[in-house]
């Protein structure tokens, strides 16, 4: 019964997260400024869970793993190569490594 309330928890938060992050993905700019700010919530998250302890599975996988995407951040910026904009991609690119796993550090350190 327990791993049927974890595989619903985590079925529930992906879904929750995937959806914030698909309206996150809106956001662009410069940058692509909505999946870095997924990515980098979704790590902060994941770190908040770390330092609890509590619902860890469910909150790591199923929200901050819906939330969070590597694949769209690697096709934005093979887009933003492409298009000749590189600087604008190498900065994505650095961007999208640095700041989520600084969130990371700043939840586990905060907690």
């Amino acid at each position: 019964m327990e791993l049927l309330v974890s595989f619903g928890a985590v079925a529930l938060l992906g879904g929750l997260g995937s959806v914030a992050r698909h309206f996150l993905g809106f956001w662009t700019g410069s940058l692509p400024w909505g999946i870095l700010l997924a990515n980098s919530v979704a790590s902060f998250i994941a770190g908040l869970a770390i330092s609890n302890q509590l619902f860890e599975i469910a909150v790591i996988f199923g929200l901050a793993g819906g939330l969070s995407t590597f694949s769209t951040f690697a096709a934005q910026t093979f887009d933003l190569w492409t298009a000749g904009l590189r600087l604008k991609a190498v900065a994505n690119m650095v961007l999208n490594l640095v700041v989520p796993a600084l969130s990371l550090l700043t939840a586990v350190i905060l907690l």
